[in-house]
């Protein structure tokens, strides 16, 4: 992995591809605890998902490739069954300076990695107590010396 620097935790921005219910959740919570004002968070839904987002105060983009490209830190909580196309459609957008996560269960970690071309990929693995804001999270990483 080459030099990658620190994202500012003072002006990042959050992204979503993917704006279903655990998006939703983890949205909200990160609005309610304070981490970020729903102004630096966005998605991307043409349908009726957006009025779910755009009722808490985040910014719903048309496509997710504006998402990738405002934000630093991109979690794909797409469908299991969808991530791979997800992350090689937006491949070209995704470089070493963002930190990419993923809540899709079930995906290895080093594929995610060879999809998006580099290693700034992390497993998330939130349960269903989440959707209330009182779940726990588990963060899968993989160190390379």
């Amino acid at each position: 992995m080459s030099s990658v620097q620190p994202i500012p935790a003072d002006t990042f921005k959050l992204g979503f591809i993917g704006a279903g219910k655990m998006a939703e959740s983890i949205a909200k919570g990160v609005i309610k605890s304070g981490v970020l004002p729903a102004s630096r968070i966005q998605t991307a839904h043409k349908g009726a998902r957006r009025a779910a987002f755009e009722s808490i105060g985040v910014t719903v983009a048309q496509h997710n490739n504006q998402v990738v490209e405002n934000c630093d830190v991109v979690i794909f909580s797409v469908k299991p069954q969808v991530a791979k196309d997800a992350i090689l459609q937006l491949r070209p957008l995704l470089s070493e300076k963002k930190l990419l996560v993923s809540v899709a269960a079930g995906i290895k970690l080093k594929d995610l990695q060879e999809w998006a071309g580099h290693d700034r990929f992390i497993r998330v693995m939130p349960n269903t107590p989440s959707a209330v804001g009182e779940g726990a999270s588990g963060m899968g990483f993989v160190f390379t010396f």
